[in-house]
């Protein structure tokens, strides 16, 4: 099989071609999963902030509010409540999806975070 790009023409096997295609695949569903995500935290959360208190001293922390009931929960609990609601993601993933909607630098064409 040859496949042409402008300038050079580049051969593969049927094998390779397989691989390449299963690679992409897997790829593309992944991203969809990862905008699935995405829109579902736009949807039903919102970044918060606050403020927690630790042997008399005040850090500030990341919360997420719950839109429907105003709640606000840790993104340790929202991960554990991803990874069991969209099945097939790794922890990783998930996370980098929530840190990625926290900080507004998610890139929907490429399912990862904008790089600054």
């Amino acid at each position: 099989m040859i496949f042409i790009n402008m300038k050079k023409k580049i051969m593969v096997t049927e094998r390779q071609l397989a691989l390449i295609t299963k690679e992409i695949n897997e790829t593309v569903s992944n991203v969809r999963l990862r905008n699935k995500i995405q829109d579902f935290l736009e949807a039903d959360y919102e970044p918060s902030g606050g403020v927690k208190s630790i042997a008399n001293e005040f850090y500030s922390t990341a919360l997420i509010k719950k839109k429907i009931d105003g709640e606000l929960i840790t993104p340790k609990a929202l991960c554990d409540y991803l990874e069991n609601k969209f099945d097939g993601l790794k922890k990783k993933d998930i996370i980098d999806s929530i840190e990625g909607w926290f900080h507004k630098d998610y890139d929907r064409e490429t399912g990862l975070r904008k790089k600054k």
